[in-house]
């Protein structure tokens, strides 16, 4: 462990490795959830395209580079090798290899750093996980524990940790047989067997894509583990000599304990099959209920259908009359459409006739109080006339009496005599 060597001249405390290949869909997501620390002198983020063929990868390699992320470019070596030449170029003293497909959480770089600012003792730092893509969940880490990490490896390459460590694991193994995986679980023991201590953060650091087709399928595979499990001990050979029999008991608890849970299996399965064959044989009895039953439905569905056929029947003849009504309604509502027309027709006529009514009307109203006033005046003529008739015929007579008078005068002047 050489943590007191460790130089502290950069600015720079943290780089963030990613290596590529053929993750152009993936990769834009795992450095967005950089975009914080893009342009802070503390933090670094490293590009590695390990020699990517496909089209969308170099498109949004391409992008990133004009963005002014540092892109490195090699021919295609390995996933080992591509987090190697990322460390190599890093200028920070602390190093985040984080797959393409993956994602970190803000507070995991700002937490990392100062735990390992504060304990040099600590060489990695290590964070919970939570699943997304093909599963979901969150993935609780265990504490460091040596032996049980020797029996098989729990801590994710998405760890912090010293550059110095790296150096003195001498980086990761780029011979790990056919290139198959697990060069962060070797990676891990190296660590251990060089004395640095790890440090678990029990809260979700970083989120762990869950793929079909990724490299720990082909781990899985009972030939490719078995190469894998034979080159891992071998080269760590010292390590599981000196921790063989803590090795070997872990290993013969998880045996006993997986041995006790399969036997409790074992008793749910026979549990379960007494319990199937119990709902067997009440399915069978539900079963021949449900025929019978079946049997009496489908005679009622045949009195049904027969009393449903009558009613279609009827129906039919119910919609052929209704055809006919309406037929016979169409004919009526055209008569009496044309009968509307017609009285339509009339109406205006007679609107017509009434206006010209409304005005002979005006005009005998007002030749009625003409004629009123006509017969007014005449009457008033008429008692003028009258009037002037009797004064005419007084004056007559007036007048008469007086020459009558003046005559008899004149008769005995000259000497005539009196006549009547």
């Amino acid at each position: 462990m050489s943590a007191l060597r460790e130089p502290r001249s950069s600015q720079i405390a943290l780089s963030v490795v990613i290596p590529c290949y053929n993750h152009g869909e993936f990769i834009l997501e795992a450095v967005s959830g950089l975009q914080n620390y893009k342009n802070h002198d503390f933090v670094e983020i490293l590009i590695v395209n390990d020699g990517s063929t496909e089209p969308l990868t170099h498109k949004v390699l391409n992008y990133l580079k004009e963005n002014g992320y540092q892109v490195i470019d090699q021919i295609n070596q390995g996933l080992a090798q591509a987090r190697n030449t990322g460390i190599s170029k890093a200028l920070g003293r602390y190093i985040l290899p984080l797959d393409a497909d993956n994602k970190v959480r803000e507070n995991y770089i700002v937490k990392s750093i100062e735990i390992l600012d504060n304990y040099p003792e600590i060489g990695v730092v290590y964070g919970d996980a939570e699943f997304f893509g093909a599963k979901t969940g969150v993935w609780q880490v265990p504490e460091f524990d040596i032996n049980r990490l020797a029996m098989g490896n729990y801590i994710d390459a998405c760890a912090v940790f010293r550059k110095i460590v790296w150096k003195d694991c001498g980086g990761y193994d780029p011979k790990i047989p056919d290139k198959l995986g697990y060069e962060d679980w070797d990676f891990w023991l190296g660590a251990a067997e060089q004395g640095w201590k790890f440090y678990h953060i029990p809260e979700v650091m970083f989120d762990y894509r869950v793929r079909s087709e990724s490299m720990v399928s082909a781990c899985n595979v009972p030939e490719n583990r078995k190469q894998l499990f034979r080159y891992i001990c071998t080269k760590h050979l010292g390590l599981y000599t000196t921790n063989f029999a803590n090795i070997l008991a872990e290993k013969e608890f998880a045996l006993l304990r997986e041995s006790a849970h399969s036997q409790s299996l074992q008793v749910q399965v026979k549990q379960t099959q007494a319990d199937l064959e119990q709902a067997r044989m009440q399915l069978q009895q539900t079963q021949a209920q449900l025929q019978a039953e079946l049997i009496h439905r489908q005679t009622q569905l045949a009195q049904t259908q027969g009393e449903l056929e009558n009613s279609q029947n009827q129906l039919q003849q119910t919609q052929t009359q209704l055809q006919q009504t309406q037929t016979e309604l169409g004919s009526r509502h055209n008569e009496l459409h044309q009968t509307q027309t017609q009285l339509d027709r009339i109406q205006g006529e007679l609107e017509s006739r009434h206006n010209e009514l409304q005005q002979t009307q005006t005009q005998l109203d007002r030749i009625q109080d003409e004629l009123f006033h006509s017969q007014n005046h005449l009457q008033q003529t008429q008692l003028a006339l009258e009037s002037s008739q009797a004064t005419v015929a007084a004056m007559e007579t007036s007048k008469f009496w007086k020459l009558r008078g003046q005559w008899f005068k004149l008769k005995k002047v000259i000497g005539l005599k009196h006549e009547p």
